[in-house]
């Protein structure tokens, strides 16, 4: 029994060593990625150890490793997709929150698109250095302290910047709570 689980392992080895390069170049190429391309050759190799009967029998097995790797790049994708729609939508509420001071109740009856345009051209109407750092706190999730490492500013500029930007972009939701609420 021993002996059978050697000999499997040593061709394994042998199966792994000449397809793993092919497969992780592969991967490699269509997802830019060094990272990516590991886990996805990774995985790969881990689903053909469980099951032997696939590759047992082959020295390499090219257009099916191309496909299954194919598949998992996709996988790759639609999973990035999906956790970058996510985030988002969690920091577009966020936003809102924030601008709102936690009261979203005015907001349940806006429609959230409009007022999501609104904010963004709000947004591109600021000076650049000021949208920076606005969009450095709220987008990117970067402390104070961070932006102002990062810019090399003092952290009272950062927190002034902010503040200005709050208090334009209440201004603007208070004129379009005020618009639609008294028309």
């Amino acid at each position: 029994m021993s002996e059978k689980v050697e000999d499997l392992d040593v061709r394994f080895e042998r199966f792994y060593a000449a397809n793993y390069p092919r497969v992780k170049n592969f991967a490699k190429l269509l997802t830019k990625s060094e990272e990516d391309a590991e886990d996805i050759a990774q995985n790969i190799f881990l689903k053909l150890w469980t099951r032997p009967e696939l590759w047992q029998e082959q020295e390499t097995m090219t257009s099916y490793l191309y496909t299954v790797t194919r598949n998992e790049i996709f996988n790759l994708f639609k999973h990035q997709k999906v956790e970058q729609e996510y985030e988002d939508k969690v920091m577009k509420a966020q936003l809102i929150g924030d601008l709102c001071d936690e009261d979203t109740s005015l907001l349940e009856n806006l429609y959230y698109k409009e007022v999501l345009l609104l904010v963004k051209m709000a947004l591109d109407q600021l000076p650049p250095k000021r949208r920076q750092i606005f969009e450095m706190s709220r987008f990117e999730g970067l402390s104070y302290k961070e932006i102002a490492e990062k810019l090399q500013i003092p952290l009272r500029t950062v927190e002034d910047h902010i503040y200005k930007t709050l208090t334009e972009l209440r201004k603007v939701l208070m004129f379009v709570i005020l618009f639609r609420f008294f028309p």
